[in-house]
């Protein structure tokens, strides 16, 4: 059979191959099965009277044009982490760039997969597993895109590609009495927003991405809730904060600018500030070690489900929607989580405290 049905996650197109002996098989995908069948019969034609030009055919397009008409068609901004997805295909092209469609083979990929491996990280490591998954995984969006949306290709060279195994995730988490010594350490800082910053990690769970972003206008001091507009899985979301993340807050709109929209404001751009040295800074006068930023988010969850926090209640206050079966509860109060923020809090700074 040279015309097939192929099955989509949604739907299903017709694919037509041709394979005349003594000639390279060719083929194409279309939406409908008498699309198909035409293309075939005329390019039969076309190829026992000597006049298809296979030459033309296989170098119609290359990789570097399909990733000008990826980015130039707006398909990238539907990616939520659009900025990893540009810089991991910037690096396919360094390799592939020049490439027809035609050739990118499975067994090329495969190639350039192990390649990728035993690429140097800029801190003269290997690259992991899961860097190498995420990198495959951009490129197997812009060959969908080469397939679905401009025909270009019948098939993605990614399409029977198995995730590398990855290592385990980290599992560090801070203590209270680490936490209390950090927070300290955080209130030394000459960055004037690092305390209230990590405060709000270490009682919230909310991501540095999370927090940096946050603008005024979403912090509701009357209910004492912050809203996250942007979030890692594009979901926005509420988070409780507790009266010392409120009272910090205050302190800070007070010398803040009002013609800057975030909370945690550069002094010179109306960018997000960077606060990685500040961090590493607190990280050593606190003495704490093997710790990213991240861990705060750890910690959070660690510290609740020690104070009875169910997974559901958990994924409410994190923003996690790994389980499909809890989409249902996406409307969930966020007050719901907010003794678990009030109960860590109580931990860091005394029983008594209010």
């Amino acid at each position: 059979m040279s015309v097939y049905k192929r099955r989509l996650k949604k739907g299903h197109s017709w694919r037509a191959v041709i394979r005349i002996e003594k000639y390279p098989p060719i083929c194409r995908t279309f939406d409908r099965k008498e699309e198909a069948e035409d293309w075939e019969k005329e390019t039969k034609r076309q190829i026992k009277r000597g006049e298809f030009k296979f030459d033309q055919y296989r170098k119609k397009h290359t990789f570097s044009e399909l990733l000008d008409r990826f980015i130039s068609n707006g398909a990238l901004q539907h990616h939520r982490s659009s900025k990893d997805t540009l810089r991991h295909l910037e690096y396919w092209e360094t390799r592939l760039g020049r490439y027809a469609l035609v050739h990118l083979t499975s067994e090329l990929i495969a190639k350039e997969r192990l390649l990728l491996l035993e690429k140097p990280t800029p801190k003269g490591t290997k690259c992991t597993p899961s860097t190498v998954n995420r990198y495959l995984a951009s490129l197997s969006s812009l060959f969908s895109y080469a397939v679905k949306e401009l025909k270009w290709l019948s098939e993605s060279p990614c399409l029977h590609f198995k995730k590398l195994k990855e290592n385990p995730g980290r599992d560090r988490f801070l203590t209270y009495e680490e936490i209390n010594r950090l927070l300290t350490a955080c209130k030394q800082s000459k960055n004037p927003y690092l305390y209230c910053i990590v405060l709000i990690a270490v009682t919230t769970g909310a991501r540095q991405g999370e927090i940096l972003n946050l603008e005024w206008r979403y912090i509701d001091f009357e209910n004492g809730l912050a809203y996250i507009k942007e979030t890692k899985n594009g979901r926005p979301r509420s988070v409780p904060m507790v009266p010392q993340i409120l009272e910090e807050l205050k302190r800070l709109q007070h010398t803040s600018d009002p013609r800057k929209p975030l909370v945690f404001a550069s002094r010179t751009a109306f960018g997000k500030i960077d606060i990685k040295k500040a961090w590493q800074e607190a990280l050593k006068r606190s003495g704490i070690e093997n710790c990213r930023f991240h861990d705060t988010r750890h910690s959070y969850t660690t510290n609740a489900a020690k104070e009875g926090a169910s997974n559901m209640e958990l994924q409410t206050a994190t923003g996690h929607r790994t389980l499909e079966m809890l989409n249902r509860y996406t409307h969930l109060d966020p007050q719901i989580t907010r003794k678990y923020s009030k109960a860590i809090c109580n931990k860091i700074f005394g029983e008594n405290n209010e």
